[in-house]
């Protein structure tokens, strides 16, 4: 185990900062890393605060540890009961004493000159409200294409560019139906926004995809300014509730459904959102069709109409069967797409 890093001793100090916030659940055999990470900024964060959410694991011990071995470290540990990760975002930014608010998930790393990029920016436009960072994911087979390379053609274009940075892109919203490169870890959020939108809404705790209804709401009411420079990596495991299709493509619906209700400007886009919406729930049903889900597709019968093509209707057909028949069915057509 390599030893824990100390802030260096010339690092400039973290005027204007942001305070890093790390949601941790069960976490104890990655937070180490992700803390190492947070320490070995070139410009050091005002403070780190790690809410572990009733973890039943030793996280709390490793954060320990972590105080007890660079006690110069600004880092802060709260526990709390169970109750989510959008609620443990919230007690961490509560907790901020800074005009800017970080996110990191616990399994995550950050770039060395994620904190000075970002602090930079916030610091020259103050009329941004929030900065996302494009991204790397990574696995046990290494990295992957970084996050707005997969961009769709013409997902950034009518943006104002500044070097590494994009703002005032047309029609995020609307874009973000489509491809959504916005994720929680490394973006930085001016306090008062977070505070003045509401936050991470906990009614979506558990919901597949549940910090995308913070994002899209993030991008109805403020100035959103993005950086095309990977100074993130975001871990892909096992343990990744986006490995579910069946659960995100449900979860990004009702999200979706909810969007078109409550975020301003969003019914400008009622067309786009409810094909966007269907579109997910043909997916959710394709998904529960393969994994023999039987009761989650009939479910969403009902809610698809009749797309007209002959895969949809075979499988609507072998839904509604008698059960009997209805596996027999099933396990014929899975072995033709064999």
């Amino acid at each position: 185990m390599n030893p824990l890093p100390s802030p260096p001793t010339d690092a400039p100090t973290p005027h204007g900062a942001p305070t890093l916030v790390i949601p941790a659940y069960n976490r104890g055999t990655l937070i180490g890393q992700t803390l190492r990470s947070a320490l070995q900024q070139t410009l050091p964060f005002a403070g780190i605060v790690v809410v572990d959410d009733g973890s039943t694991d030793d996280t709390a011990d490793r954060v320990e540890a972590f105080r007890r071995e660079v006690p110069s470290a600004p880092l802060r540990l709260i526990r709390t009961a169970n109750q989510g990760v959008q609620a443990a975002r919230n007690t961490g930014v509560a907790a901020a004493d800074t005009e800017l608010v970080a996110l990191c998930d616990s399994d995550d790393l950050l770039e060395p000159a994620y904190c000075a990029t970002v602090t930079g920016w916030m610091r020259s436009h103050p009329d941004t409200d929030i900065l996302y960072c494009n991204f790397t994911p990574f696995d046990e087979n290494g990295d992957q294409r970084d996050k707005f390379s997969g961009a769709p053609a013409g997902y950034f274009d009518g943006a104002v560019r500044d070097g590494d940075f994009l703002e005032r892109i047309p029609d995020l919203y609307r874009r973000s139906l489509a491809y959504q490169p916005l994720f929680p870890t490394g973006l930085v959020v001016r306090t008062a926004f977070y505070d003045a939108i509401g936050g991470y809404d906990t009614a979506f705790n558990g919901v597949g995809a549940e910090d995308w209804e913070f994002t899209l709401r993030a991008i109805a009411h403020g100035q959103v300014a993005l950086c095309a420079a990977s100074l993130a990596r975001i871990r892909k495991h096992a343990g990744n509730d986006s490995r579910d299709s069946m659960r995100m493509a449900l979860g990004e619906a009702r999200i979706l459904e909810h969007g078109l209700d409550h975020h301003p400007g969003a019914s400008a886009l009622d067309a786009d959102i409810r094909r966007s919406i269907l579109a997910r729930r043909r997916g959710a049903f394709d998904a529960a069709f393969a994994r023999g889900d039987f009761g989650i597709a009939e479910d969403l019968l009902p809610l698809l109409g009749d797309p007209g093509d002959r895969k949809f209707r075979i499988k609507r057909s072998i839904v509604g069967a008698p059960a009997f028949a209805r596996n027999l069915l099933w396990k014929l057509s899975q072995r033709a797409q064999a």
